[in-house]
């Protein structure tokens, strides 16, 4: 996939999901991880910032990290605002494995609170923003038809 493709599709999650980077960043994550890795054969590695302690994890925000994307670039940095070839300022110097990243999501806890709430779509079904923002990258990043 190229880089500039892989950007406009995030762009197209991120109008359609609010509060992404108000609780949503470590799914968002996750989720692209896991479609750049399976249906793409694209690896990339989970960046954060904030600190370890231990095992435990404290972080403010949670991005993929692509080594040499393109020809004259060292790192791709890919977060809901789309794929960047500068370093966030923010310190991204922490990693995490997919795993510990799956545990970190499933601790709702730890979102922020403007990303856990609830609606009804199009169909007035109740949907969460989590399951609303999973169904998005899907339906705009992956090539898997549904």
């Amino acid at each position: 996939m190229e880089m500039k493709s892989l950007d406009r599709r995030i762009a197209m999650v991120s109008q359609r999901v609010k509060n992404i980077n108000l609780g949503g960043c470590g799914i968002f994550a996750f989720e692209l991880y896991k479609i750049l890795r399976f249906e793409f054969g694209i690896e990339t590695e989970i960046a954060f910032s904030g600190y370890r302690a231990g095992k435990q994890i404290c972080f403010d925000h949670i991005l993929l990290v692509l080594r040499n994307p393109d020809p004259g670039h060292a790192a791709a940095w890919i977060d809901s605002r789309g794929v960047s070839y500068s370093e966030p300022r923010d310190g991204f110097r922490n990693y995490m494995t997919p795993f510990e990243l799956e545990e970190l999501i499933e601790d709702k806890s730890l979102w922020n609170k403007a990303f856990h709430f609830h609606f009804q779509d199009a169909y007035f079904n109740t949907i969460s923003n989590e399951n609303f923002l999973r169904r998005q990258m899907y339906n705009y990043i992956s090539d898997r038809i549904t």
